[in-house]
């Protein structure tokens, strides 16, 4: 007898409960939503966009949200209205038991600023172009070139391309990474590296063959130039397989 109250008690005790929280989720669903809160993870990346920025970017493109109820939030909208903001990815949306539209991103990674055209913009790990901020502390490899064709963000021609396969080989193996301070793909499609170290450039070629180029640049900056000095050549040219040719500066030219 003991044993079947106790189970009765315990049943109408979850019954209670699941009333209780139905009649809140009803109360919750037909209140209006009493704010927007952003949640950005930078993932140890310096903050290139801030959450009022997505606020304002959702705010403009759904006036009526901070107006209507939270059981009629668009979340798919909300979701597409934050992805315009071009710095952002993995997005997601809900609401909070407050009433809150919240909003969760991921902020894409910049490895590169790439000059062109006259206008900046960032190289993401993914091969994402988006807008440079014009006043940033972000201490990223710089990419130029001699370009034959308009920037098209959605659809990059070979040349840019290539960039990005260049930029993103030095992010993954920073022990030449860190040796590179431009990156410049000339109007042929012929790629060039400026070193810190030297006044001198580095004639790649094309993207084919990276770890076996760099291996071959890193042993020549490690056994050749600290005999012949790091002023002592203009260009070194790794675009052939299995050579480094370099040309002394000021060398006669005929």
């Amino acid at each position: 007898m003991k044993r079947s109250l106790r189970i009765l008690l315990i049943s109408l005790g979850a019954l209670v409960v699941l009333i209780l929280v139905v009649v809140a989720n009803v109360g919750l669903s037909r209140s209006t939503v009493s704010g927007i809160e952003v949640k950005i993870r930078y993932g140890g990346t310096p903050p290139v966009v801030d959450a009022q920025t997505v606020r304002d970017s959702v705010v403009a493109a759904m006036p009526g949200l901070l107006q209507c109820r939270v059981g009629q939030v668009d979340r798919q909208g909300v979701v597409e209205a934050a992805s315009r903001v071009p710095y952002l990815k993995a997005i997601s949306a809900s609401t909070s038991m407050s009433g809150r539209v919240v909003i969760r991103a991921t902020q894409r990674r910049p490895i590169a600023r790439l000059f062109h055209s006259g206008k900046q913009y960032y190289f993401d790990d993914a091969g994402v172009l988006m807008p440079a901020v014009s006043a940033d502390s972000l201490n990223l490899l710089v990419a130029g070139g001699d370009f034959g064709q308009p920037l098209h963000i959605d659809s990059l021609d070979i040349q840019v391309a290539d960039l990005w396969k260049l930029a993103s080989f030095l992010d993954s193996q920073r022990k030449y990474g860190d040796l590179i301070d431009q990156i410049y793909s000339e109007r042929g499609g012929n790629l060039m590296i400026v070193p810190k170290l030297g006044n001198h450039v580095v004639e790649l070629g094309s993207v084919d063959g990276l770890d076996d180029k760099f291996s071959a640049l890193l042993a020549f900056y490690l056994k050749g130039m600290p005999r012949a000095g790091w002023d002592s050549y203009s260009r070194i040219s790794l675009k052939y397989k299995g050579q480094v040719v370099a040309t002394k500066r000021n060398a006669r030219q005929w």
